[in-house]
């Protein structure tokens, strides 16, 4: 039974992470993902804070306070990788732009896929880690499925138009499959891992006030950077740690606490900003 919900849990996973892309290219045009990519300067900012800012956060948190092994690993890899596949999802909860949303994670996950294989393996230098291995799942699960999805899109909007709808379909059924595969895998762990919370919610708070503060004066920018910055990538970090890690669960634990406290706060601030906006 074990064995099943392992295979549920690994193909619910990257279904979910792929149907995201796929669904997020269909409902863009190429210029609409690349037209916030003009403003040079949030973008230096974005990637600052999110590949600089937030990992020397993460180091600093990890060395200030006393964790174990699989926490330090947690937060560490999901400090390394951001672009998390429901960025647009809360943005578009906010009534704020998709497009900027959908850019940023676009970025983000461009310089995850070249900056995960290089980094992880220096910081973890005893560890059996493939640079190739780890770059080849970001890019055949999350970068090649949106490429299509877009060209797809460019090419024939009609038919992406009357697809689009199925891809979302298809990732909350597969969403509804990897949360029941998780509750029945990692619920002990989850419940003896409990006391770890304090620190996720401090390092989920602390990245979110980074991107939140790069932002700068565009409440707009503000919010889509603090989304951004403040989920990381929670599926690639489980994703990661559960092939590299797979003797330190708890290290697979810390990214989902993150996703689960993160989708928490930030939906219904979301919400509360789209009521605004539409008042």
């Amino acid at each position: 039974m074990k064995e099943i919900f392992e295979i549920m849990f690994d193909v619910s996973m990257l279904a979910f992470v792929a149907g995201s892309m796929v669904a997020l290219g269909l409902g863009l045009t190429i210029s609409e993902t690349t037209a916030p990519f003009k403003d040079t300067r949030i973008l230096l900012l974005a990637l600052f804070s999110n590949f600089v800012v937030v990992p020397l956060f993460a180091f600093a948190l990890v060395w200030l306070f006393p964790v174990s092994n699989g926490v330090r690993i947690g937060i560490i890899l999901l400090s390394l990788g951001g672009g998390a596949p429901f960025i647009p999802k809360i943005v578009e909860s906010a009534k704020g732009k998709v497009a900027r949303g959908g850019a940023l994670m676009l970025l983000l996950i461009g310089v995850t896929i070249l900056f995960m294989p290089v980094a992880i393996p220096i910081i973890f230098p005893g560890e059996s880690v493939s640079s190739w291995q780890i770059a080849k799942s970001l890019i055949f699960v999350m970068l090649i499925p949106l490429v299509l999805a877009l060209l797809i899109n460019a090419r024939f909007p009609n038919i992406a138009a009357r697809i689009q709808p199925l891809a979302t379909k298809f990732t909350n059924i597969a969403v509804l499959v990897l949360i029941i595969a998780m509750l029945f895998l990692y619920t002990k762990i989850i419940i003896a891992s409990i006391s770890i919370l304090p620190i996720v919610i401090v390092f989920f708070l602390g990245a979110a006030a980074i991107g939140y503060v790069t932002g700068g004066k565009n409440s707009n920018a503000r919010f889509v950077l603090a989304v951004g910055t403040g989920l990381r990538n929670p599926p690639v970090a489980i994703l990661v740690a559960s092939h590299i890690f797979p003797n330190e669960p708890v290290a697979a634990t810390v990214p989902l606490f993150v996703m689960i406290i993160g989708a928490a706060i930030l939906f219904p601030w979301a919400k509360k900003i789209g009521k605004n906006v539409a008042a």
